[in-house]
């Protein structure tokens, strides 16, 4: 958000998987960084995800975001399940396609090689590689209280297989922990 897309105030960002673990901060640091916020995610978190700074809330079970016309600046995909090429349509035409997952779905590679030669847009799609300048970042807005980290479960480490199964299932709110 901050260094690879460089969201800014009056942007329009869509963040794919806004209740995950990954989604429900990128929601916050949009909003951080006064972007217009419009989170995908399913109907039981809608509210939730406006709650965390949503402007906008679109329910992916009642339809696809890509159809309704509207263009954005950023789309991250917080959760693997677009691709480049179906959000193109949705981005303007400098807009910025950014996504955490290299290999799911596991024609990223192909996306990226294919997404430096078009020439009709502008549009790149960026891979997400978070470091130590981004935790001492994010670390500082959680200390002033600017950005919420929500833990939705801990599990004890025998459990690792059920808790494992559980983000697997897509239905995460926010992260999931491991008790050591």
């Amino acid at each position: 958000m901050r260094d690879v897309a460089q969201v800014k105030e009056g942007q329009r960002v869509l963040i794919y998987g806004a209740s995950g673990g990954v989604g429900h901060f990128a929601v916050q640091l949009a909003k951080y960084f006064g972007a217009e916020v419009t989170a995908v995610c399913s109907t039981p978190n809608l509210d939730w995800v406006k709650e965390l700074g949503a402007h906008y809330v679109l329910d992916y079970t009642k339809g696809d975001f890509a159809d309704n016309g509207n263009k954005y600046d950023v789309i991250l995909d917080a959760v693997g399940k677009r691709t480049f090429f179906s959000c193109l349509r949705s981005l303007t035409e400098k807009g910025v396609y950014i996504t955490e997952h290299l290999f799911y779905p596991k024609y990223h590679p192909v996306q990226l090689m294919i997404s430096s030669l078009i020439g009709r847009k502008k549009a790149k799609i960026h891979l997400a590689k978070p470091n130590n300048k981004d935790l001492d970042f994010l670390c500082c807005l959680v200390e002033e209280e600017k950005l919420r980290p929500v833990i939705e479960k801990c599990f004890p480490l025998e459990q690792i297989v059920k808790a494992h199964q559980h983000i697997e299932s897509g239905r995460t709110k926010g992260k999931i922990v491991l008790k050591i």
